[in-house]
């Protein structure tokens, strides 16, 4: 939609209802000169019937001297500002006996076009008609004038008008635009009313109607921040709840992960989270081409110590077996709990011969451990095994479980490092089973040295 000025707004509606008034003056002025002419016209007709008939009186006999009076009186009436356009004086029979001006020719026939006019006392009949120029004389002598005064009076208006207006309405609008803009949205205030303007009944009301909606602008940001307030409260309190769940969340994972993760006696790995080790450290090492090392290591004669002390001993044999490799071994490698009393290290990073070098080192410190108050010594045999370039986990596994097997046929608490090739010859018999034919040494004597011993490739 088009802007429009104000200022020419109101003019326009000032010029429209005062051209509406000029022209129901001017209705009424031509109404009233009209009829004012009209009874002008009737007053010189009148005044034109006693001229005619003293004229005839006064010179009965002598129609000459009659007539120099009549033609006199016309000229007379010429001055006024009512003319006729012609006057006739009819005798009885109808014929024309004075006819002004003197072109003037009237048959009987056509009285009809002249007002016949009938003389008191006298046998003449007066025949007369009228200018036409009646308008045109109302409208030079009586509306002209009045037309030039209206239109001077409406320039005069239109102008002062116009700086007035402009000057008021661009003085209250500047004024009343400046206070909006300078109103503070965060702590809305009322406006005050112009010295000027605050006498005008339209003024007030449109300044009540605007601090209204700036008081209920300052009362909605009132509840909009106490909403915001509210409802940063209850995030607030949601998001502590949460984290505090999240917490509880984590711990219970974290016990659940120790749960599903952890040998519940020794808290060490269990064989399931090994498995998943072992594979990923296989992978691992082959893809980076770093060495990896393995134990087996199996308590000896640990039934004995169940017989003989009970299983609770044993398990307290267990846990302290388990945290001496933990000890031993620490952040190197993983330990993780293969079954019963046997265990399993994975070594990442560790030869063969460091391996077996670990090996021994934990096979001592089991030995020289004292478990219980019956002060029960425990001795161990550990497989030590290396993966080879083209070797498999299980391979790999299969191999140090030979080695372990190797040890305790060979007397149990020793390392014995398993070759690369298998220690045990498979016989494949006709329905696909296979039958283990151990190839190790004879048991050696109770004086015989417990050493690390290397099987003969």
């Amino acid at each position: 939609m088009p802007r429009r000025s104000a200022v020419q707004f109101i003019l326009t509606k000032v010029v429209a209802c005062y051209i509406a008034m000029a022209v129901v003056l001017l209705g009424g002025l031509i109404i009233w000169s009209y009829q004012q002419v009209v009874a002008h016209r009737a007053d010189m007709t009148a005044q034109l019937q006693t001229s005619v008939v003293e004229a005839i009186t006064q010179a009965p006999g002598n129609e000459q001297q009659a007539l120099q009076w009549l033609t006199l009186g016309i000229q007379l009436s010429e001055s006024d500002s009512v003319a006729f356009q012609s006057i006739a004086l009819l005798g009885e029979d109808g014929h024309v006996v004075f006819a002004w001006p003197s072109s003037v020719e009237l048959a009987a026939t056509a009285s009809s076009a002249f007002n016949l006019l009938d003389l008191q006392n006298s046998s003449f009949t007066l025949a007369v008609t009228y200018s036409d120029t009646l308008l045109e004389h109302v409208f030079k002598h009586d509306l002209l004038p009045v037309i030039a005064l209206l239109v001077g009076q409406l320039m005069v208006l239109m102008l002062l008008l116009n700086y007035l207006v402009k000057r008021g309405i661009y003085r209250t609008f500047s004024s009343f635009m400046r206070e909006l803009s300078m109103v503070n949205l965060r702590q809305p205030a009322a406006l005050q009313a112009d010295s000027f303007l605050g006498q005008f009944k339209e003024y007030r009301q449109v300044l009540v109607g605007v601090n209204r909606v700036i008081l209920s602008l300052a009362k909605s940001r009132e509840q909009l921040a106490e909403s915001n307030q509210g409802l940063e409260r209850h995030i607030h309190a949601k998001t502590a709840a949460l984290e505090e769940r999240n917490e509880e969340l984590l711990i219970l994972n974290k016990q659940l992960s120790i749960i599903a993760n952890t040998d519940s006696l020794t808290q060490v790995y269990n064989r399931t989270r090994f498995d998943v080790l072992f594979k990923e450290h296989v992978t691992l090492s082959k893809r980076r081409a770093t060495p990896l090392a393995i134990l087996l290591v199996d308590l000896d004669d640990f039934k004995k110590v169940n017989d003989r002390f009970g299983h609770q001993t044993g398990d307290h044999v267990l846990k302290h077996a388990a945290h001496v490799i933990q000890r031993e071994i620490g952040a190197e490698g993983v330990v993780a709990r293969w079954g019963g009393e046997e265990f399993a290290v994975l070594l990442p990073y560790f030869d063969l011969a460091k391996a077996e070098e670990q090996a021994e080192t934990l096979r001592a410190a089991i030995a020289k451990a004292r478990f219980e108050e019956q002060a029960i010594k425990i001795t161990t045999s550990i497989g030590v095994a290396q993966l080879g370039e083209q070797e498999t986990a299980g391979q790999l596994l299969k191999r140090a479980d030979d080695a372990l097997y190797d040890a305790k046929g060979l007397g149990r608490n020793r390392v014995i490092i398993a070759s690369l090739e298998q220690s045990h010859t498979q016989l494949e018999l006709a329905d696909g089973e296979f039958i283990e034919v151990l190839d190790v040494a004879s048991e050696p004597t109770q004086g015989e040295p417990e050493v690390s011993e290397k099987l003969p490739t």
